[in-house]
């Protein structure tokens, strides 16, 4: 089976630690970077599902 390592709801990034920890690793320890990146992620999916709800109406 496979493993969720994240999961997006409307307003929340649900993440798998070592996926984290293996981020903020990668940034040199820099979790600020990592936290703002995590954010932008967010906000552009949250984007991309305005932009489709609004293709629906």
């Amino acid at each position: 089976m496979a493993k969720q390592r994240m999961i997006v709801t409307d307003d929340q990034l649900l993440i798998d630690m070592n996926l984290l920890f293996n981020a903020i690793r990668e940034a040199d320890g820099d979790w600020e970077k990592v936290e703002q990146d995590m954010k932008m992620y967010l906000q552009s999916i949250q984007n991309m599902v305005e932009e489709e709800d609004e293709e629906d109406e």
